[in-house]
């Protein structure tokens, strides 16, 4: 079996926040996820974003690939995982 560990994690701030994209905030909280593990975008192996009801909400279901598209992990082959919430 292989080690696995969570390093980091980031959290945006929660409520209406109309001034910020859906993109805008997965971003934010990469950056902090990846600030708070201390790592660069070469060091990632894995992307996991939790959420809940984008689908309902936005309209928007596959928001592991948009934020990973959207944050140039996708052209590295990172993978990524949405987590409903």
């Amino acid at each position: 079996m292989r080690d696995v560990a969570i390093i980091g994690a980031g959290v945006t701030k929660f409520g209406e926040l109309w001034n910020k994209s859906f993109r805008a905030l997965g971003i934010e909280a990469g950056v902090k996820a990846m600030g708070d593990a201390n790592l660069s975008g070469n060091e990632v192996d894995a992307v996991y974003i939790g959420n809940m009801s984008a689908g309902q909400f936005i309209k928007q279901k596959h928001i592991d690939a948009l934020i990973a598209d959207y944050s140039g992990m996708a052209t590295n082959h990172i993978p990524a995982t949405r987590v409903e919430a």
